[in-house]
């Protein structure tokens, strides 16, 4: 028998977001600026957003983008729809109420994200026990943890995910996700995410390469984080596109003894 034939494949994940609605939202707000309705191809948003074309990670937001809806994909390219449009109208005149039904109409616009959120109702588990739940549907670890992450990070992002996450039903009667008054300065924290999170492409890939294990290109969980300041203000750390594993591993040490200074 040949070698080739009792390859084991790698298992893949189902099909879900890697990103979150607000981190789409973000990206789609930028290609919005510089394509508006024009056709655009991969490597154009590349490098819109500063990552590498080919990059595992731009597929990976590519999808994400196309599950929420915030692109069309056809034969000739990618070509953004009305939904970051309609967001960003409603967040930008103030219609809480509109920005909610639509952020959380593009949650559900995700297959398995709208699937979870009829099997849990009014409540989301805790982190541990969604990771399990994805799990149980076939996710691998690192995929599951990613997936929750993006599937919590998104019902906060559309305000209807309370502290204790609970999921609101009635969108009209929670307090306004979008603020206009200056919050009160409070004792705050920053976090970055665990460098157990962060997802380095197969070894596999880098060993065919004739590459040590710390060139591989790193996908991050998090590809931004926002360290809040006191009195509503916050700094936000974008990180570079093709970061490899000891880049990664400098970057968090830098971070993390910042922000325990």
């Amino acid at each position: 028998m040949s070698p080739s034939a009792t390859t084991t494949r790698k298992r893949r994940s189902p099909l879900a977001p890697a990103y979150s609605v607000e981190h789409c939202f973000e990206v789609a707000s930028r290609l919005q600026d510089k394509f508006g309705r024009e056709t655009f191809d991969q490597e154009a948003l590349a490098g819109v957003i500063g990552v590498s074309a080919g990059a595992s990670t731009t597929d990976r937001l590519v999808s994400s983008l196309w599950q929420f809806g915030f692109v069309d994909r056809t034969n000739i390219g990618l070509s953004l729809t009305d939904r970051q449009r309609g967001l960003r109208f409603a967040r930008s005149g103030g219609d809480t109420a509109g920005f909610r039904e639509l952020a959380l109409e593009t949650v559900d616009a995700a297959a398995v994200f709208q699937e979870m959120r009829g099997d849990f109702g009014v409540k989301l588990p805790p982190e541990d026990a969604l990771i399990a739940r994805f799990e149980e549907k076939g996710f691998t670890q690192r995929s599951a943890r990613q997936t929750a992450r993006a599937l919590t990070e998104s019902l906060r992002f559309a305000g209807v995910l309370d502290d204790d996450n609970n999921i609101i039903s009635d969108l009209k009667d929670v307090v306004p996700a979008i603020e206009t008054a200056e919050a009160p300065e409070a004792e705050e924290t920053a976090e970055v995410t665990p460098i157990e999170d962060v997802d380095f492409e197969d070894a596999s890939v880098a060993a065919d390469a004739g590459e040590p294990a710390a060139s591989e290109e790193a996908f991050l969980a998090r590809p931004r984080i926002d360290v809040p300041l006191g009195k509503g203000r916050s700094a936000s750390v974008l990180y570079p596109a093709g970061l490899t594993r000891s880049e990664v591993e400098k970057i968090y040490g830098v971070l993390d003894a910042l922000i325990k200074s």
